[in-house]
């Protein structure tokens, strides 16, 4: 038997179980001699090795020291990191509005005017605001808002802020562009979209301050771990309706734009109510139903507002139908979302097309007026060569095709056949889509690429018409511009 067990010990890999078997030999062969002799190497053997009692406290500590030592070490981080934004966190979260505040009291004034933009004639809409437009000259976004005060005849003033350095807007907790800043009242908006809609609906809808509609576009404010704040508008692409007390005209209604909730229950509503009536079997239902525009008392209903027969002249433009401001929403998006992506990756797809497209921004710009030669070449030079990289990161992140050209075609393309046979995606005028559209490809005029999307799609008809509504300066002088 012991040959046995000597035979077993010497397979064994680990030296540890090499010793426990040459024990449970020797325990063995003593047992079977002299009893008292086991019971002493026994109680030997418990002294030399500990219990297995033992080893599992030992291990429990263990653990136990090692979640202490992490809980610790990330209580001191988290402490850290709060700290440093000690005092912004909940309000970044849940008060932006007085944060901006904030911001605005601490903004340079008077602010640093580039350009004053007035208009030979009046706005389309009385506009009684004093605006100040933060921009770089060929964002597309920034483009996209003076495409609509230009269209509007508007009058704003420029601030072209470096690229680069953004000095003139570090005052900023957004730190995008473009940035509008309603001077009579100190509100900032922010988001070309979100501009867009909160004037329009001042236009279609004034107030007795404009408070009253900023207040309606609520910001949805998120950080990142390392303290980036991102701000998302959930209802920018919405026209909003005040409250009648604070109109300057409480007894006017024109269309009301719902929000994506009202819009869909008024879908569902509408679509139930045309299947009861097409499947009614009672002869009085099409007497009764309410699916048309009814004609009461000198009323025109128009979607879910009235307006009465003498003001309806007045307020042509604003005359939409549910389904055109639908329309119109889509598009919209359609312009945010897939259109404007496609820009980038073209104008800067060579080093060569990168750096011609700075050039042409500085020109368009009159940087050599407005910065200095090295803050001149900082954005020219620099930028080309990190924007070439971008470009090639914007291509992936988007999925366009290898040859971005064709990417930029197939979305004109698109667009032109929205429009159809119509002069604009509005009808007989502009709506805000074409605006948003027409915007962002004023951004690319002097590019390459604006060239090729001209000469290999139908959409520069359009365009030369967007061009005549959006800015007759170009063909009569009727917009100044003075630095």
């Amino acid at each position: 038997m012991s040959l046995l067990f000597v035979s077993a010990s010497r397979t064994c890999r680990s030296s540890f179980s090499r010793q426990h078997i040459l024990l449970s030999t020797s325990r063995f062969q003593s047992t079977q001699i002299n009893p008292e002799i086991h019971q002493t190497q026994n109680q030997q053997t418990k002294a030399d090795y500990p219990s297995s009692s033992s080893n599992s406290s030992r291990r429990y500590r263990f653990y136990f020291l090692s979640i202490a030592a992490g809980a610790l070490i990330g209580g001191a981080y988290t402490f850290r990191q709060s700290r440093r934004y000690e005092g912004l966190m909940p309000e970044y979260i849940t008060n932006s509005e007085q944060l901006q505040r904030k911001a605005m009291e601490a903004r340079p004034m008077p602010p640093p005017v580039t350009k004053h933009i007035t208009f030979d004639e009046g706005p389309r809409v009385n506009f009684p605001f004093k605006l100040t437009l933060y921009q770089y000259v060929t964002c597309p976004f920034c483009c996209k808002v003076r495409a609509y005060l230009n269209y509007n005849r508007i009058p704003y003033d420029i601030v072209e802020v470096n690229s680069v350095m953004r000095s003139e807007t570090k005052w900023s907790i957004y730190k995008k562009v473009p940035i509008l800043v309603i001077e009579n009242e100190e509100i900032q908006l922010n988001d070309s979209s979100m501009i867009i809609s909160a004037i329009e609906s001042y236009l279609r809808m004034p107030t007795k301050r404009f408070e009253n509609i900023s207040k309606l576009y609520q910001s949805v404010v998120e950080k990142d771990e390392k303290g980036k704040l991102s701000f998302n508008y959930p209802n920018k692409y919405f026209l909003v309706e005040p409250l009648t007390n604070e109109r300057v005209d409480p007894t006017k209604q024109v269309q009301t734009e719902k929000t994506k909730d009202d819009a869909r229950d008024n879908d569902a509503t509408t679509t139930t109510k045309n299947v009861n009536n097409q499947s009614s079997p009672w002869f009085f239902t099409k007497f009764f139903s309410k699916s048309k525009s009814e004609h009461k008392e000198g009323l025109v209903n128009i979607g879910s507002g009235t307006v009465t027969d003498n003001e309806t002249k007045s307020i042509t433009s604003y005359n939409k139908s549910s389904e055109q401001y639908k329309l119109e929403r889509k598009w919209r998006e359609w312009v945010d979302t897939k259109f404007v992506h496609t820009l980038s990756p073209n104008i800067y797809c060579t080093l060569n097309q990168s750096l011609n497209t700075f050039r042409w921004f500085s020109q368009a710009g009159d940087w050599e007026q407005i910065f200095p030669w090295y803050q001149r070449w900082i954005i020219v030079y620099v930028g080309a060569v990190v924007m070439r990289g971008v470009a090639g990161r914007l291509r992936k992140k988007y999925n366009l095709n290898d040859n971005v050209r064709i990417s930029l075609y197939e979305c004109a393309n698109e667009w032109v056949k929205a429009v159809g046979n119509k002069n604009f995606l509005g009808g007989s005028q502009p709506n805000l889509a074409d605006l948003n559209v027409y915007g962002i490809l004023t951004a690319i005029q002097g590019c390459e690429a604006f060239q090729d999307l001209m000469n290999n799609t139908k959409i520069q008809p359009w365009f030369e018409r967007m061009k005549h509504s959006v800015e007759p300066h170009f063909a009569d002088n009727r917009l100044r511009a003075t630095t």
